[in-house]
């Protein structure tokens, strides 16, 4: 089944030097816009006040929260699965595909979890935490990442499942330590 969807979705890269280019923002710099929208929402935040909304230091608290969960994934999370699961990457393991996102010799050629995955679905799942609706867009943004990166030919498909059913707990787990923000005053 992963190989069947590997191929699917590895199908859609090749079809144009536009459409890679698009796959290959979304796959390797979305990250940034992702991480830039996060410092915008807790300095600048979007919605007026109202008693529904977040106070400054709700936006601080989804921030840290958010901060601590993708940083704890990605750096300590994923290193220990790395002792025990070892996987190379699709385009090391199969022949004919389209790798759209090169690599540097130096870098950890095993494949899962996602190491975007696993950050981006933590950070997703405690923005969640704090605003649905911008937990929603993090989500989106981790998903559509995700997809770029098995179209791109980096992952197979279960290690963005794996990542992101992994980062998910993991920003499920951080946020039941912080406590939940204070509201704005309505005065």
């Amino acid at each position: 089944m992963d190989l069947t969807l590997f191929w699917y979705f590895n199908g859609w890269a090749g079809h144009g030097a536009l459409w890679d280019s698009v796959i290959v923002f979304i796959a390797s710099d979305l990250q940034y816009v992702l991480g830039a929208l996060l410092v915008v929402l807790v300095f600048w935040p979007i919605r007026p006040a109202s008693p529904k909304t977040m106070s400054r230091g709700g936006h601080i608290r989804m921030f840290g929260a958010a901060f601590a969960a993708a940083i704890f994934a990605r750096l300590v999370v994923k290193p220990l699965i790395l002792l025990f699961v070892h996987r190379a990457r699709p385009f090391i393991t199969l022949d004919g595909v389209r790798n759209l996102i090169g690599t540097d010799p130096g870098e950890n050629l095993q494949s899962f979890p996602s190491g975007h995955a696993i950050f981006f679905f933590a950070l997703a799942t405690a923005v969640y935490r704090y605003d649905k609706r911008w937990g929603c867009i993090f989500f989106a943004g981790a998903l559509l990442m995700g997809a770029a990166r098995i179209i791109g030919g980096v992952h197979w498909p279960s290690d963005i499942l794996g990542g992101a059913l992994i980062g998910m707990l993991i920003g499920w787990l951080m946020i039941q330590f912080i406590p939940p923000f204070p509201r704005a005053s309505s005065s």
